[in-house]
């Protein structure tokens, strides 16, 4: 594993290097996902009209699209970022928002990954089931209850988090109560965070952004880590019960939280296949 204060440095490359963020996202998440990119240091642009992305993509520095509250525009928006970041060699998520209850987004989705490249796909376990071909028991764009990350499920989807990362040459993040990050060799099980953090909307696709914006200074497994961790973390030291003075604690906490609590306060088990 990536030595954790490695991880932690790319925080300074980011204030450094002050990367554009292209984020294709949902309107319900947009306002909070580019505050958060803004707070690392780096600039979000949530462009989304096909006609624009010649010129934008290849300015940008990393890519993600997500498939929440999807529109036609927005669908034709997402293939042409794609196709252009690969040429380009810019680093691109896909976020599988609702493809547990979408047949559209499900069938869109499997489209780019067989066309495309992509650097990390990322989504809670009833849309990795989904795209797995088992069984999803997605509640809307939220887990179902049988599908979430217990005890008895984690090591089944671990596996499964594995042969979709070596399907589509990747790595695979299932969000959950433990967090799964899979490549072909490695897993991570990363064990932070709050259950007030489903009280929020948007707070996946806020991560995602977050994730875009390290990886546009460092690998896959170290920005998808240290995402989590911020945000997280900054979760367990929100400690207000009520629900928009929680978002607001979050959210100063995701902007001012500093290394020393990132490392003491990690919990991250990982493991390698042979």
């Amino acid at each position: 594993m990536t030595k954790l204060n490695d991880i932690i440095k790319v925080r300074q490359a980011v204030r450094e290097t002050k990367p554009l963020i292209h984020a294709i996202t949902n309107p319900i998440a947009m306002n909070m996902l580019a505050n958060a990119i803004l707070f690392q240091g780096a600039s979000p642009i949530c462009a989304q009209d096909p006609r624009e992305m010649e010129d934008i993509v290849p300015r940008t520095d990393s890519l993600s699209i997500n498939l929440g509250n999807i529109t036609e525009e927005r669908l034709q928006a997402m293939e042409i970022a794609v196709r252009i970041a690969n040429r380009e060699n810019i680093p691109v998520i896909i976020d599988l928002v609702g493809v547990g209850i979408s047949s559209l987004r499900l069938d869109f989705s499997k489209k780019l990954l067989a066309e495309y490249h992509f650097d990390l796909i990322k989504g809670n376990s009833s849309e990795i089931l989904a795209l797995g071909g088992e069984r999803s028991h997605a509640k809307g764009v939220d887990v179902g209850e049988a599908d979430k990350i217990g005890q008895d499920t984690i090591a089944d989807l671990t596996t499964l988090a594995r042969e979709i990362s070596k399907k589509y040459k990747t790595q695979v993040l299932i969000t959950g109560e433990t967090d799964i990050l899979a490549s072909e060799k490695t897993y991570y099980h990363i064990k932070n965070g709050t259950d007030k953090l489903g009280s929020l909307t948007a707070t996946g696709c806020m991560l995602t952004g977050l994730i875009s914006t390290f990886l546009a200074v460092t690998n896959p497994i170290a920005a998808t880590i240290l995402a989590l961790l911020i945000e997280e973390i900054s979760a367990e030291d929100a400690k207000s019960k009520k629900p928009y003075s929680f978002f607001v604690e979050l959210m100063d906490n995701i902007g001012s939280i500093d290394n020393e609590t990132l490392i003491y306060k990690a919990n991250i088990e990982w493991g390698t296949y042979e």
